[in-house]
C-alpha cells in the first residue's frame, strides 16, 4: 500500500512539475514579427528590468496616461515622461531586431517620479523583443530593459 501512495506522489508531483514549469513562461516571441507589429501603437512602460540583479521595478506614480510611447512609420516618435511629451526620430532594423532612439526631446518642466530614468533609459536601448502585446527595449549588452505593455 505504501509504495503505491509513494508511486502516485510521485507521479502526480511530476505532472505538477511540469504544468508549473510550462504555465509559467512567457509567450514564444514570433520568428516574422514585421515592424507593424511594432509601429502606430501606444506602448504603456510597465517595468524597469535589471537582468544580472534580478530587479524588476514598477515606475512611480505609473498610469496610462503617463511614461508611454508611440512609433510612427518612421522615423519619428511621440510619447510622455512623468511631467514632459517627448519626441525624437528612431531607428530600427526588424531583422537584427535592433532599435535606437535618436534626438529625445522633451519640455521644459523639471521632470518627476522616474521620468528621468525613464528618458536616460529609453536613449541607451540597441534591441527590441515582441512577445504579444508586449514590447521589451533592451540596454547593457541585453542586461537591462524596459517592458511595455501594448494599449488597445
Amino acid at each position: 500500500m505504501k509504495r503505491k501512495i509513494l508511486k502516485f506522489s510521485a507521479i502526480f508531483a511530476t505532472i505538477t512539475s511540469i504544468l508549473l514549469a510550462t504555465g509559467c513562461t512567457d509567450e514564444i516571441e514570433k520568428d516574422n514579427i514585421s515592424k507593424y507589429d511594432i509601429v502606430k501603437y501606444k506602448w504603456h512602460l510597465t517595468k524597469f528590468v535589471d537582468i544580472p540583479n534580478k530587479i524588476e521595478k514598477q515606475p512611480l506614480q505609473n498610469s496610462k496616461n503617463v511614461y508611454w510611447i508611440k512609433l510612427d512609420d518612421g522615423p519619428n516618435f511621440e510619447g510622455k515622461a512623468f511631467s514632459n511629451t517627448i519626441n525624437g526620430t528612431y531607428t530600427m532594423d526588424i531583422d537584427s531586431k535592433s532599435i535606437s532612439f535618436n534626438n529625445i526631446n522633451s519640455g521644459t518642466a523639471c521632470e518627476l517620479y522616474d521620468g528621468d530614468k525613464f528618458l536616460l533609459q529609453l536613449s541607451m536601448v540597441q534591441n527590441l523583443h515582441v512577445s504579444g502585446d508586449t514590447l521589451r527595449l533592451l540596454f547593457n549588452n541585453k542586461m537591462n530593459y524596459l517592458q511595455f505593455e501594448r494599449i488597445k
